[in-house]
Formats: structure tokens, sequence, C-alpha cells
């Protein structure tokens, strides 16, 4: 199998990358598109032409089609789910009009050229400055008024944990968006990596967070919850892990999401078949430790890819618990839209496997601008200074490349 430097010398750059470090996963380039769909705030669209009819039938008559057109390929769709997507499943709710904007609210398309790559652990040794933060996430005081805001409804039982995020946004004077994605994914080694390259946007996704696996209709969703700073130093970093490990905050928080998403999976799967593995195992990433648990399920047999994204979507754990509850407080107190952030990138076989990551640690190109959405789990004992530090050292990534 060729390395994606030998496929890229070859071909130019992709216009999309399936990307992991994970050596059990499976690693796509893509060059070009035959066909893309996206749904926005106008209605839902093929190749650019609005379509009459139920988004839901149409979605599903076009991606059987592509499944069939793509029978001898590895993949019949790749695309994603912005977060602003939950307007859509989420009707009933009355979600902040005055956050509409232009970008997509589900986009996919069907890839022409596939080619799988190996895993290349290759360094960078150069890291130029290239990356300059125009607008930070809120300053700490301005910060912890809103998180005084979340307990006050914690206090009052209308949530038991909400998802608070902002975003940096900032300039490159890397022209290529794929260059800066190559230097990124270096230096942070992604799980759930996803590249999308479009004339309209490009997204940049060095994941850890899995959103929802399928294989032979065993379902599988990987929350993570909880988060402490990774040191290079062995004694110093397993000291953090075990700091982790032993936080009975970070594992009530954990175990809020961990319910969320049983609960979930319990509306598409077997009775008695939705099981909770690994539950708050640590795992080390390139610049932080997570807290990751494992819940599974074996699929109902009339559960389609559509069923599966009403059913889950948005991820618990960037929600907060209880769903509903938590979205409509998260809309009162973010200001701004976060597009693809928090929402989910990955992909569809045509025997209908699939695989989508839960987008943090995600660089969107969109008007000119890049957007870095960062955030955390906020309950009623969270320290307003740890939580705005540990929403800081989301972006440790980064760093080098300021």
């Amino acid at each position: 199998m060729q390395s994606l430097d030998h496929l890229i010398n070859k071909n130019g750059d992709p216009d999309i990358l399936i990307d992991s470090f994970n050596e059990k996963y499976k690693r796509y380039a893509i060059w070009d598109y035959s066909d893309c769909i996206y749904l926005d705030r106008t209605g839902f669209y093929l190749n650019g032409n609005i379509l009459e009819g139920d988004f839901e039938n149409l979605f599903r008559e076009i991606l059987t089609k592509w499944k069939e057109d793509q029978k001898n390929q590895e993949i019949a769709a790749v695309g994603f789910m912005s977060y602003e997507f939950k307007d859509y499943i989420y009707k009933h709710l009355d979600f902040d009009k005055k956050k509409y904007n232009d970008f997509p609210l589900l986009w996919f398309c069907k890839p022409k050229k596939i080619i799988e790559y190996s895993l290349d652990n290759s360094n960078i040794n150069n890291t130029e400055s290239i990356l300059d933060v125009v607008n930070d996430i809120l300053p700490l005081n301005e910060y912890k008024s809103k998180i005084d805001k979340i307990k006050s409804y914690l206090k009052n039982g209308d949530v038991y944990q909400i998802n608070f995020t902002d975003k940096k946004i900032l300039n490159s004077t890397q022209n290529s968006s794929f260059k800066l994605y190559s230097m990124l994914r270096t230096l942070a080694q992604p799980q759930e990596g996803v590249f999308i390259k479009n004339k309209d946007f490009d997204i940049l996704s060095l994941s850890p967070e899995s959103f929802v696996k399928v294989k032979n209709r065993k379902i599988q969703t990987s929350p993570i919850k909880g988060t402490r700073p990774f040191s290079k130093n062995l004694n110093e970093n397993k000291k953090l892990k075990f700091q982790l490990q032993n936080s009975e905050k970070d594992k009530a928080e954990h175990l809020m999401i961990v319910d969320l998403l049983r609960n979930d999976l319990g509306k598409i799967c077997k009775m008695n078949s939705v099981k909770v593995e690994d539950l708050y195992k640590i795992k080390s990433f390139k610049t932080i430790n997570h807290m990751v648990s494992k819940v599974i399920g074996k699929l109902n047999s009339n559960v389609d890819e559509l069923d599966i994204i009403h059913a889950l979507f948005p991820g618990g754990s960037i929600t907060g618990a209880p769903k509903e509850s938590a979205m409509k407080i998260i809309d009162e107190l973010e200001n701004k839209p976060r597009n693809i952030y928090t929402g989910s990138l990955g992909y569809i076989k045509p025997n209908g496997d699939m695989s989508f990551n839960i987008s943090i640690r995600t660089l969107l190109r969109y008007n000119n601008k890049y957007e870095y959405g960062i955030g955390g789990g906020i309950v009623w004992d969270s320290n307003e200074t740890d939580e705005w530090n540990e929403a800081q050292q989301k972006s440790k990534i980064l760093e080098p490349l300021f």
C-alpha cells in the first residue's frame, strides 16, 4: 500500500482525506466527486439545483442510488452534518433565527477517485508561524458570567450539564488548506481526522472523538468527557492521568453522557443489546488526556443511516443532558452558530457501514477566515477559571503554528 506522500506526488493534493493515526482504521485519499447534495436554510440541492419534495425521502433515494453506483468502491458518500442540523431534527424547538447563515446544515458528495493509503508516522521538523489569532474566546470575566448563568439553570434543575463553547477566529499565511492540514496532522496525529476542500469552505478536522461507527449492523459510539493536559514527562503524565481517573466530578459528568447515549441507542437497537464497555477509560493524545467510554448495540433490522443520525445527532458529549433542554440553553448563551464545530464528519460505505467523528479540534475556513471552536461540559461544581483554562488547552495543537 502506498504512502500519502507518494500518492500526492503522483496525483496532486487530494480534495478529501479520511485520515487516522489509529493502526486499526483505514485511511482514504479522494480526488474529485461527481455529485453533491446539501441542505441549507433555503432548501435541498443536488449539484446546485433545488429539489422539490420531502428532504428525507429525497436523501434516502439519492443515497440508495449512490450506494448502487459505488458498489465496487470502498465509499458511497462522504460528508457532514453541521451542529445546526439539529434545527432540522428538532423542528419543535424554537431556535434563534438571528444566527442563521449560509453554511450547509448537511453536505454529502459521491467521490470519484478513492485510494487507500498506509499509516505514515512522519514528523514535521520545521513548523512555520502561519496562524494568527484575530479574535480569541471570551475573556475570563465574561466567561465567568456565562458560567454563572449556566449554574442558575443547573440550580433550578433544568439541566444536569451544559456543553458551553466559543471559538477563535484566525488568519493564515498558508494559502493551501491541505498543506496546513498536513502540518497539523503530524502534530496532532488525529484518531478521527477528516479533510474536505470545497469552493465555498475547507474543513480540517483533527478530532480524537468518534460519533458513530456501524459495521455489520453493530453500532458503537465513543463519548469523550473529562480532560487533563498531556505532559511529555512520563511520570508527570501518569499523575495527570491518575487525577482524571479518580476525579469524582469528571466521572459524574462522563456518566451523565454515557447514560444519555445508552438511551439514544436504545431507540434504534434490539432489545437488551445496548452495553457499555471500557467505562471511564483514560486515553492519551498528543496534547491532551481524555476520559473515553464505549457504548455498543445491535441495530434493528429496519433502521437506516438517516434513522441513526436522527436518534443520535447531535452527540450528547457536545450538548449536555438532558439533550433538548441543554440545546435550548446553549442557543440562548452562545451568540454565534457553531457551524461544523461539534457537528459530525464521515463516510458511508455501499453496504451501509458508516464512520463519523464528532467535529472537535476542527478548523473551518469560511468567509476568508479560519474558525476553531473550543468548549467543555459545565456542571454545578465546575470552577470557572479551570474550565476557561481547559478550553484554551484544547487549542494546544495549533500553538506550534501561531
